[in-house]
């Protein structure tokens, strides 16, 4: 026996058995991006849950989510306008006033900070039918946690011209946060350069739409070198008034109001599919590589637009 450890030893076999095996190098870059991704995950996930109630404009979940939003800007140390993230609004509607609030920050810019572009997502939703809750994980917890995921982005790497983030409310009962915010806005109106909303944009397998570029053709050529490097496909389109009714989501999200008012926009999202406006609408049915993709994608994009404008 004391031979044939001789033997082994000799043949370099007790070395390979004793030498320690190397830990694998590990990325740092690509750690902090899968940690991030998990936040917003997490975010979905929570902004979708029941105990949100679907959140209504003007309910108790709406206001959990407009609080928790709050709260990730506050701890990410966004900027705040007149010492507060909350932009309260009333509207008049059938029922009479209804309330309602946006949740807004703004990372300054390095170099122009008087210049801006506006992201935007609004984070209610249709709240309870018939006893069932309407979650709206794809419509739009998906758009806000994307924003939110910016904001983090952002917040630790600030772009040339100012970045403000824009959670609004009351998207599904008349674009009513996005008309607010145009119609009483923390900046000049014509200092925003651009308006990049994001709503539904985790319930697809592979196409994501942007729309915008038919208004503003100076956009097209930053965005078809995004999607040439984008991991899902972005597809331009779904913004000229010669489609047919539906199809022209010029004024469909909160970007209408930008638009109205002038400022340039693009608009990511997803088409229409069997969960949209329905109580299925929830976390175990979005597709969460996509939405991680979808939200690089769009960072992408604002990356180049701030060098395009600077």
């Amino acid at each position: 026996m004391a031979g044939l450890c001789v033997l082994l030893a000799a043949c370099g076999v007790a070395e390979a058995v004793d030498r320690p095996t190397a830990a694998p190098e590990v990325d740092p870059e690509a750690v902090l991006q899968d940690e991030a991704g998990a936040r917003g995950l997490d975010h979905i996930r929570f902004l979708s849950a029941d105990s949100l109630e679907g959140r209504l404009i003007g309910s108790e979940g709406n206001r959990k989510a407009r609080d928790y939003i709050a709260g990730v800007y506050r701890s990410l140390a966004l900027s705040m306008y007149e010492g507060t993230y909350l932009d309260p609004f009333e509207f008049q509607a059938d029922d009479g006033t209804r309330a309602g609030s946006n949740v807004v920050g703004y990372v300054e810019g390095t170099e122009q900070p008087d210049r801006f572009i506006v992201v935007t997502a609004h984070f209610d939703h249709l709240g309870m039918r018939d006893g069932e809750i309407y979650n709206g994980a794809d419509d739009n917890a998906s758009g806000t946690a994307g924003l939110l995921m910016l904001a983090e982005h952002f917040s630790a790497n600030p772009t040339h011209h100012s970045l403000i983030f824009a959670a609004v409310d009351g998207e599904e009962g008349g674009l009513r946060g996005a008309r607010h915010f145009v119609s009483d806005p923390p900046v000049r109106v014509t200092d925003i350069m651009l308006n990049v909303n994001l709503d539904m944009i985790s319930h697809n397998d592979s196409v994501l739409y942007v729309a915008g570029t038919y208004h503003t053709e100076s956009l097209k050529p930053v965005l078809d070198a995004v999607g040439a490097e984008s991991a899902i496909t972005l597809r331009q389109g779904h913004d000229s008034p010669d489609l047919p009714r539906g199809d022209d989501w010029t004024m469909s999200s909160d970007h209408g109001p930008f638009h109205a008012a002038g400022v340039p926009f693009v608009y990511f999202g997803v088409e229409d599919h069997p969960d949209y406006h329905r109580a299925s609408d929830t976390f175990e049915t979005i597709n969460q590589r996509f939405f991680l993709d979808a939200v690089e994608t769009v960072k992408q994009a604002i990356l180049r637009f701030d060098a395009q404008y600077y």
